[in-house]
């Protein structure tokens, strides 16, 4: 639905217009991962005063430069006030809450990626969309297409996703949970995974990635026939390392989960968090 945050101010803001003008049409809200989307938010946010301003007057911002994009969205965009009033006072009030329900009200759920380190924007999102369901449809990469999830309205802890074997060839390394290396060198066949072990995933491709590790490490939770379903567990090596304790990513969101109930009896929650090393030449404490 959205453009990457990443793009020029002009372009986003004019793509975002048009969703505004269509915002009875749309019945869907999502990007590829829930930072994505929460960025998104924060970008109307920020941005309403002009998106509504545009609307009002059916113009184009002089910061969409791009020739091709401005006859296209000449083409969408004409004055409508009854729509820039309606959602400049959706936008102009403190209280963000049911944000996305408010202005696409035909929406009827979140397409997002909430699994592994996404997880922690779940409340967030729950927050902005009046809690609509969230929807992982499908895993994959810049260098190959998994899987889909064939239950893609379950939890987002229960996300499984089933691989499709004519994507690629697909192997799998052995990994051991409680140690960040690679327990065995040896390839294991796609038929040849074990329900409740993780493995690292590997790919041959047909653009001609050869036995690539991808980097992701999985868990094998069935099989959907005869072919093995896996869920996302976390990244191979994304570790925080502070002298010789180390850290997975899967540990320090269980710990920002942890630390996170202590703030809901004052109706405050995490936002968002990352970790940061500030001191390498020393060790944390001194006998």
């Amino acid at each position: 639905m959205y453009r990457s945050p990443e793009m020029k101010k002009g372009k986003h803001v004019h793509s975002n217009a048009i969703r505004l003008y269509e915002r009875e049409q749309v019945n869907r809200v999502g990007m590829v991962f829930a930072s994505g989307l929460l960025r998104v938010i924060k970008f109307l946010q920020l941005n309403w005063q002009q998106l509504t301003h545009d609307i009002r007057t059916g113009s184009l911002n002089a910061q969409l430069t791009d020739k091709s994009i401005r006859e296209y969205v000449t083409r969408i965009m004409k004055p409508n006030p009854n729509l820039a009033d309606y959602i400049a006072h959706e936008c102009a009030k403190d209280n963000w809450e049911r944000i996305i329900a408010r202005i696409w009200p035909n929406t009827k759920f979140l397409d997002v990626i909430v699994t592994g380190a996404m997880t922690q924007y779940i409340p967030t999102l729950d927050y902005y969309s009046g809690e609509l369901p969230i929807a992982c449809t499908t895993y994959a990469s810049s260098e190959c297409f998994f899987g889909i999830n064939l239950n893609p309205m379950c939890k987002p802890s229960e996300v499984s996703y089933t691989i499709m074997p004519n994507m690629a060839y697909f192997e799998f390394v052995l990994h051991e949970p409680n140690s960040p290396e690679l327990t065995h060198s040896k390839l294991v066949d796609l038929v040849d995974v074990e329900i409740g072990k993780e493995y690292e995933i590997v790919i041959t491709t047909f653009a001609g990635l050869y036995r690539y590790r991808v980097g992701d490490i999985l868990q094998v939770t069935g099989f959907y026939n005869s072919t093995p379903q896996f869920q996302f567990v976390r990244r191979k090596n994304a570790l925080l390392n502070i002298d010789t304790d180390k850290t997975d990513e899967t540990e320090l969101q269980a710990a920002v989960d942890n630390a996170s109930q202590l703030l809901r009896e004052f109706n405050t929650s995490v936002v968002d968090y990352t970790s940061y090393l500030a001191d390498t030449t020393t060790i944390p404490f001194t006998m």
